[in-house]
């Protein structure tokens, strides 16, 4: 039998612990269940290369394929370690309540964490040396305790959260960082905070998000931080409006209107086709826009861009004719 995931597990309580995750692919999925067991935990160093030297013997401990069914250690002796900068994607289960410490120490390859709020028991150090997550999908249980504060607090580069509650949010945390300074006649450090992304991470009542607290914020965004980033979050809200107060959505739409081009260029040189169509849909452009932006979708070769954007051009020019004739 030919086998492309296995998992090194051991009985953890009424579950299962994971202790190896070994696999062709770098993007790993921990399974829901094991052996009829719930998969519960994930060891400590798990993804990471260095070595747990405080681990004990796990006499036992047994090898479990993707297909379901126990393997032997020959038949996984030459499958990979998904370990480091190989692993680059991680999924995981919603029965999961522990995430051992340093877990993922210095994957510097992973780029995106699909999560549930309710795992709870995050170990120390699992994200250090994670410097390059820029996408988060939270599965949000929004009637009891969230880890959503925590990971937060932990990832403080730019980073793009999916939020899949009772409705779907998509949300912008931007970047943040503290700088230590010596005040020498008063012998003491001052810590600087550069970036809004701390107030962002700060939009917690308990554990629990707050989306006009986030949304009040904006001001902040358009002052401190770079257009693109801007024009992102505030087309991820209004994309994705579950709780969007009305007043918070005028301005997020005044803001694009004022930068509509430079939201539809971003969006035709990045291909995002889904999001070019809802900005041609929703916002007025004008015939200058529209050549502007077909310029810049031209140069960065997105000929389906290009496509749309001359059917919209197209469409624009046949209304001010029917409009002129009568």
């Amino acid at each position: 039998m030919t086998v492309s995931t296995a998992y090194l597990c051991e009985a953890c309580g009424q579950g299962i612990r994971i202790l190896e995750y070994r696999s062709l692919d770098g993007l790993a999925i921990v399974p829901e269940s094991i052996d009829g067991k719930t998969v519960i935990s994930l060891a400590p160093y798990l993804f990471s290369i260095h070595e747990n030297y405080n681990d004990e013997p796990h006499t036992g401990a047994f090898w479990w394929s993707a297909v379901k069914e126990r393997v032997s250690v020959e038949e996984i002796k030459d499958l990979p370690q998904v370990k480091g900068d190989f692993l680059t994607e991680l999924r995981l289960p919603c029965g999961l309540r522990q995430v051992g410490a340093y877990a993922l120490y210095n994957c510097g390859c992973l780029k995106r964490l699909e999560l549930y709020s309710t795992t709870l028991d995050w170990g120390t150090g699992v994200f250090t040396g994670c410097v390059n997550v820029k996408e988060l999908v939270i599965h949000a249980d929004e009637s009891v305790r969230s880890c959503l504060k925590e990971i937060l607090a932990e990832l403080k580069h730019t980073l793009t959260v999916t939020y899949d509650g009772a409705g779907k949010a998509v949300l912008i945390f931007p970047e943040f960082f503290e700088e230590a300074v010596e005040n020498t006649p008063a012998r003491i450090l001052v810590t600087d905070t550069h970036g809004c992304g701390q107030r962002y991470r700060n939009a917690f009542v308990q554990t629990q998000f707050q989306f006009k607290e986030y949304d009040r914020l904006f001001p902040h965004v358009q002052v401190q931080e770079p257009e693109e980033l801007a024009v992102k979050l505030a087309l991820g809200r209004v994309m994705n409006p579950y709780g969007l107060a009305g007043e918070y959505r005028e301005r997020y739409m005044e803001y694009l209107t004022g930068h509509r081009v430079s939201a539809a260029c971003q969006a035709a040189q990045r291909e995002e086709l889904d999001i070019l169509g809802w900005l041609l849909r929703e916002i007025p452009y004008e015939e200058k826009d529209l050549k502007t932006v077909i310029e810049a979708a031209g140069k960065s070769g997105s000929m389906a861009a290009v496509s749309l954007l001359m059917d919209k051009a197209n469409m624009e020019r046949k209304g001010r004719r029917r409009r002129f004739s009568l």
